[in-house]
């Protein structure tokens, strides 16, 4: 019997929320892909997540109280590129834990995203009309349809994490933002489009709370600045010390791509705030100092 089983544990968040777990003594299961990464720290096993016959027995087993989804096809690119299989990993493969879930009477969190609003009415709160512009975004609302018809279901809607992962796999963004500015290189960045990005430790705690918690239906967990990617930049820049001509500021409008990009996402995390009294997270400035300490900047190094 486990406590917690985390989908997606290779994953950025997925391999953060490991360690967070690990370093909590926490009785904690991870899945990964049969080809990704693998988290630094916790028990996993790996496991093709759309093929349940495969691995339902090993579920069972462990008897999960609580279910922890993660694992998802998060790049809106690869979304719309494989339709198919985007909706088989996130929404099937969904619909497959859920029975499990409800099998076992395990709790299920899900995590949802910003990407389900259009980007046209910000800030958004956990009643505002979801109405995803991507592909990606709408294979996040169906899922999360199937989730909230479970009575032990809760759908986390998380921002734009930043942050430096537990797990060697291909850089983020803001790793290759880190990188660039490290190296002197100039990077272009959105100005017009505007998130509530999430530190990767604070989204893991965040998510370990919820899953503590006996709420149901959504909730919002962002972060508390409204910021485009122009502004990460510039925080960025100071606390490395890299001069700000590096930064050049684009229009999402201007960059080649199959679907728009939504304008404005920022989440209401206020709902959160009051369960918890707190914020789920803390502003960029607040968390850069931890994220380039030696702890957590040897990924880097």
């Amino acid at each position: 019997m486990s406590e917690l089983l985390v989908t997606g544990a290779g994953g950025q968040l997925g391999s953060v929320l490991m360690r967070v777990l690990s370093e909590e003594r926490r009785d904690a299961v991870g899945v990964i892909s049969n080809a990704g990464p693998r988290p630094q720290v916790g028990k996993v096993f790996a496991a093709d997540l759309c093929d349940f016959r495969g691995y339902q027995e090993r579920i069972f087993a462990l008897a999960p109280k609580v279910i922890v989804h993660l694992a998802a096809v998060s790049q809106i690119s690869e979304a719309y590129s494989d339709p198919d299989h985007a909706r088989e990993v996130n929404v099937e493969t969904t619909r497959s834990l859920l029975r499990a879930a409800d099998a076992l009477g395990a709790r299920f969190i899900y995590a949802s995203t910003d990407l389900v609003f259009d980007g046209e009415a910000a800030p958004y709160n956990e009643d505002a009309a979801a109405e995803p512009v991507s592909f990606y975004g709408r294979t996040k609302l169906e899922a999360e349809c199937h989730v909230l018809g479970y009575r032990r279901g809760l759908c986390v809607r998380l921002p734009l994490l930043y942050g430096l992962p537990e797990a060697t796999r291909a850089p983020s963004f803001f790793e290759q933002l880190l990188a660039s500015l490290r190296a002197g290189q100039s990077v272009s960045l959105f100005d017009d489009e505007v998130r509530t990005p999430l530190w990767l430790d604070d989204a893991a705690h965040a998510c370990l709370k919820l899953a503590d918690s006996q709420l149901r239906g959504v909730i919002h967990a962002g972060g508390p600045e409204r910021l485009s990617r122009y502004e990460m930049g510039e925080r960025v820049a100071q606390a490395l010390g890299a001069p700000n001509h590096l930064l050049t500021r684009v229009s999402r409008t201007a960059h080649a791509a199959a679907e728009p990009r939504a304008r404005d996402v920022s989440l209401d995390s206020s709902r959160y705030q009051k369960q918890f009294g707190a914020a789920p997270g803390r502003t960029l400035q607040q968390a850069l100092p931890e994220i380039l300490s030696p702890r957590h900047f040897r990924h880097l190094s």
